[in-house]
């Protein structure tokens, strides 16, 4: 009886020292930041700005990728197809991709995990300075001359910028053309072209343009003004009242992950958003820092699919296949 005992407590020693190893080689593996869309726009701008944060604090290699295409679907379908194991994390826009905002809520479940949201950033309205348009108002009418011939650009078909500008559209009652691309860079390098007329752009990829006179803000789509841009008015002070419209971001692992890992992750970014120069960073590229629990982020997803689906109802938006 002792020599049996004493043999299953060497085995039961032998599983947890392998446990042990297992969760060590875990711990010790680079966390991949999956980010999908390509380099240069406000989200890359922003998750690169956790994935530095996160090394210091997990005190593990960090290693931020961009899977753009199909309107965030690739990267989305990347990590959700991941090993759930806390190793893969999408850095997105609220809504992980386009391809939910036409599914039930409970899909995104099914693939993808919340761990917390990050930051929120209201839009500039900007226009090249060659563009005849001065003010929002002068923009509604250059539209209304020229219906169907002003062209407006987005990361992609039913991103939150697309669907911010439909909405916008829907208010004024213009007519104008969509033209979307593989992500912010691109959208920004045409309008500063003037291969398209106007764009709802974060303020990280649209202020700097601005502030060098290489586009032109002609409203911003929060409550208030900006304290950076005083001068720039409001969507409501320009003569659409209760207009307001923001982009806010979120992490996910891949469904199935254990309930410790998503924990781990939470804290650990909660964490970065104190932390005064990350602050600073967000700050300084125009976003608000959130945090949160994973609940809450599931709770803002569900309130945001909820209130597009109406515009996707109407024919005006489509959803890219993958």
């Amino acid at each position: 009886m002792e020599r049996r005992q004493m043999l299953a407590a060497l085995g039961a020693l032998g599983t947890l020292a392998c446990l042990g190893g297992l969760r060590a080689q875990a711990a010790a593996a680079p966390l991949h930041v999956i980010v999908p869309f390509p380099p240069g726009g406000g989200t890359d701008v922003l998750g690169r700005a956790l994935g530095f944060s996160l090394e210091k604090l997990l005190g593990r290699t960090v290693v931020v990728e961009n899977k753009p295409g199909a309107s965030g679907i690739v990267g989305a379908e990347y990590v959700a197809k991941s090993a759930p194991d806390g190793n893969t994390l999408l850095f997105s826009g609220l809504v992980p991709s386009v391809r939910y905002y036409s599914r039930p809520v409970s899909q995104i479940g099914a693939e993808l995990k919340p761990v917390c949201m990050i930051a929120r950033s209201p839009y500039l309205v900007v226009v090249n300075p060659k563009a005849p348009a001065r003010t929002l108002q002068e923009l509604v009418q250059w539209a209304g001359r020229s219906p169907g011939d002003l062209t407006f650009g987005s990361p992609g078909n039913a991103t939150p910028q697309h669907l911010a500008t439909e909405r916008f559209r829907s208010r004024a009652g213009i007519d104008v053309l969509h033209v979307p691309y593989r992500g912010t860079g691109p959208m920004m390098t045409d309008l500063l072209g003037g291969q398209i007329q106007f764009v709802f752009a974060t303020v990280a990829a649209a202020e700097q343009h601005v502030q060098s006179g290489r586009l032109r803000a002609l409203a911003v789509t929060s409550a208030g003004r900006l304290d950076r841009l005083p001068d720039v008015p409001t969507v409501g002070e320009a003569g659409f009242p209760g207009f307001e419209a923001e982009i806010a971001f979120g992490t996910y692992v891949a469904a199935g992950t254990p309930d410790d890992a998503v924990a781990a992750l939470n804290r650990a970014i909660n964490q970065a958003l104190t932390d005064a120069g990350v602050r600073a960073r967000l700050l300084e590229q125009g976003f608000v820092p959130v945090g949160g629990t994973p609940a809450d982020l599931e709770k803002r997803l569900v309130a945001e699919v909820q209130a597009i689906s109406e515009l996707l109802r109407s024919g005006r938006v489509r959803i890219d296949a993958a």
